[in-house]
């Protein structure tokens, strides 16, 4: 993962999304996905769910968000790669855009590399749901 800003943002992780992302690595087996989620739980402060601040996107999270080059904003929601959709918006945390998507603040901008190498940026525009904000905190 690859984010051009000068300092990534705090990711705020729940203990629940910990041990679900642990799990997911523990699972896959590969190396490279093992290394993702580790890129993942090393930026990671794990915070009680009602302390996340109300403005990060967390799992779950449904957010507008606006990729450089486009003249429309897509909606999605941030999910477990179990659940992912790509074309019903539902984003996979692995993915590269879902990596740096987790812990961004809502008007943030963040970088990640396309397959072909690339850089694209992303901004967050708005977080229209996030399951903490509203008491979900086992989502």
């Amino acid at each position: 993962m690859t984010a051009s800003s000068k300092q990534q943002p705090t990711l705020y992780l729940t203990e629940l999304d910990v041990t679900r992302l642990e799990r997911i690595a523990g699972r896959a087996g590969a190396a490279p996905l093992a290394e993702m989620l580790d890129s993942i739980l090393e930026r990671a402060a794990i915070v009680p769910a009602e302390a996340i601040p109300k403005d990060v996107v967390t799992m779950n999270s449904s957010l507008l968000c606006a990729l450089e080059g486009e003249a429309t904003p897509r909606r999605w929601t941030l999910v477990y790669p179990d659940t992912a959709d790509f074309e019903e918006g539902r984003l996979s945390v692995l993915s590269p855009i879902g990596r740096v998507l987790l812990g961004a603040r809502a008007g943030q901008t963040v970088s990640y590399r396309l397959p072909d190498g690339r850089e694209q940026s992303v901004t967050v525009v708005e977080l229209s749901f996030q399951p903490e904000a509203n008491g979900q905190y086992t989502v």
